[in-house]
């Protein structure tokens, strides 16, 4: 990890769950991290939070909608033009939104919204973080996108799932087809993702909106992953030397059944 020393993380969906674990690991590695999300309060706080437990690392944080282009786009400018960061050297795609719309019978603007969140928006930010690293002359940089095992199979019980699915096997082929463009670059930009099964986290919960206590429940059955758990996939692939990339790493916990 010592190889990311000085040198720029930006983590998306950065305030809560898997996001925040993300961060917090990267600081306790002395890293320089760049935590991202609509708001930022929860992440300045862990910042104050981490640097008086002693944490080596830094956390900066930058309010941004990440399913607005032109957001991203402003937000990558002032990154440019912050003397204290310049750029941005990896990229972890993590920001998500989970909801229970159905195919059938779910509702064309929550479509919509997954769609922007978790598709149109990793999609921008990959593109603004590769011309931030060219603009620099940096070819071994690292874009890691947190994806989901939703997006390897469809669950034929949980309909609630199905969209959510789609757009996470969508982000599939959106990774794929940014390693064959970089591939064709001659770059050496390592592309690497990260699946999860279920997550203790708030994002799982909203795939119970009638119900919130249900999913509680669910959850109090088994022990599901933690945001740590993905916290350190993410170091295991970042700590690899620089001809190695770890292309997908699959992850449940051992009492998930489906």
């Amino acid at each position: 990890m010592e190889n990311w020393i000085g040198r720029n993380i930006l983590v998306t969906g950065a305030s809560r769950g898997i996001g925040k674990a993300i961060c917090e690991e990267l600081v306790r590695h002395g890293l320089t991290v760049i935590g991202v999300a609509r708001d930022v309060a929860e992440i300045e706080q862990a910042a104050i939070i981490w640097k008086s437990e002693g944490l080596q690392g830094t956390l900066v944080a930058i309010k941004c909608d990440i399913s607005d282009p032109d957001a991203v786009k402003h937000m990558f400018t002032n990154i440019k033009a912050d003397p204290d960061l310049e750029g941005v050297d990896v990229l972890i795609n993590n920001a998500a939104v989970a909801m229970a719309e159905p195919i059938l019978t779910g509702e064309p603007a929550i479509w919509k919204l997954m769609m922007e969140t978790n598709i149109l928006g990793p999609a921008v930010l990959t593109q603004e973080v590769v011309t931030s690293m060219a603009e620099r002359s940096v070819d071994n940089g690292h874009i890691i996108f947190i994806n989901s095992l939703a997006g390897h199979r469809v669950m034929p019980g949980n309909k609630e799932l199905h969209m959510y699915s789609v757009t996470k096997f969508a982000l599939r082929s959106l990774l794929e087809g940014v390693r064959l463009e970089l591939r064709a670059r001659d770059s050496r930009i390592r592309v690497s993702a990260i699946s999860p099964g279920v997550v203790e986290t708030d994002i799982f919960l909203k795939l119970f909106p009638k119900d919130e206590e249900e999913g509680r429940r669910y959850l109090s059955e088994r022990k599901f992953l933690e945001g740590q758990d993905i916290a350190k996939a993410v170091t295991y692939i970042l700590s690899q030397p620089p001809h190695v990339q770890v292309h997908d790493v699959l992850i449940r916990s051992t009492e998930q059944i489906p």
